[in-house]
């Protein structure tokens, strides 16, 4: 089983349909998917559920009965036991998700102490860090998954910082404009940053410890560049293009120089670009409308989309394919 989170503290970069589109695109392709909703706002959850289910799962979710990603952590975060198996949503076969909660902020103003603690080699601040590790790895093993995707919030705060180190795979969205641009700088600074604090901690743990901590070694598998726009035959618009240019350039010195000059094996691909997902215009919003992936929403839209429809499922399947390949996902059932 490995782990995968699309990473980008700029927000509106497409994280979340990423994880959606990406994750049915991987079931279409024979493997086994556990979303995680690690974002307090918990937008990949009410992708999925009703506004009554997302009420009355966050309203009993601090319960003992509780079955979001926050119920199965909480008596870590408190003190009182282990982590808590919660039950994943089903959503099709092969896909599940493990319902975030917008209480995971409590757990993200847990992780600062956590993370001193763990210089000090304190068992229980371990605990706090790995904690939502544990909890997602055991749910993906319970429910057989092959892979587990994180969607995560816009920052690069403790709580990204403990999914990041925990994450065997993880690749940035990125928009064409001076703001994803400039985000890159702080996703290759913090993310080195981080890798390096928690080498450092493992270093000072003891052999039967440093067995149970995050691995804290997430593999770059490079950028996707999302929204860009077709007209008139284009490829892609003149801005699109000139953002493009500079995209490429400052992944491999802000992110990819940064990774390498930590580890070589941080950054083993010799091309750092994934995909370019085009903009879909008003087909992504009748998706979360209908709650179903762009590539699936023939015989729900007008049949003038179905162009459309079928390229964005071209799009993602062949994001997924290259993510397969890079990742060296491997499944039973995978189709060739």
């Amino acid at each position: 089983m490995k782990t995968l989170a699309f990473f980008n503290h700029k927000g509106g970069v497409g994280k979340t349909t990423l994880t959606i589109n990406v994750a049915y695109a991987l079931v279409d392709l024979g493997f086994r998917v556990m979303m995680v909703d690690a974002d307090p706002q918990c937008n990949l959850t009410s992708f999925f559920l009703t506004e009554k289910q997302l009420d009355e799962l966050l309203g009993e979710s601090d319960e003992p009965g509780g079955g979001t990603i926050w119920s199965a952590i909480k008596p870590v975060v408190d003190g009182k036991g282990p982590i808590k198996p919660v039950l994943a949503y089903e959503i099709e076969k092969g896909l599940y998700l493990a319902a975030g909660d917008v209480l995971l902020a409590d757990y993200e103003e847990e992780l600062p102490a956590a993370w001193t603690g763990s210089f000090a080699r304190k068992e229980r601040d371990y605990d706090v860090t790995s904690a939502l590790s544990r909890a997602s790895r055991e749910m993906g093993s319970r429910y057989e998954a092959d892979v587990i995707i994180f969607d995560v919030g816009p920052n690069v705060g403790p709580l990204n910082r403990t999914i990041l180190l925990d994450a065997d795979y993880f690749t940035t969205p990125v928009a064409a404009d001076l703001f994803s641009l400039r985000a890159l700088t702080t996703v290759g600074r913090a993310v080195g940053r981080w890798i390096t604090d928690w080498k450092t901690i493992r270093g000072l743990a003891s052999p039967a410890d440093r067995k149970t901590l995050l691995a804290g070694t997430p593999e770059y598998l490079g950028y996707v560049t999302s929204a860009y726009k077709v007209l008139s035959g284009r490829t892609s618009t003149a801005p699109h293009e000139f953002w493009e240019k500079k995209i490429a350039p400052r992944v491999s010195t802000r992110v990819v120089e940064v990774l390498r000059a930590i580890d070589p094996s941080l950054v083993p691909h010799a091309s750092n670009k994934l995909a370019a997902i085009k903009n879909f215009h008003s087909l992504a919003p009748q998706a979360q409308t209908l709650r179903v992936p762009i590539g699936r929403l023939k015989g729900h839209v007008n049949s003038g989309y179905n162009a459309q429809v079928l390229e964005a499922a071209q799009e993602f399947e062949a994001l997924a394919r290259e993510i397969i390949k890079r990742c060296k996902l491997v499944a039973a059932t995978a189709k060739p």
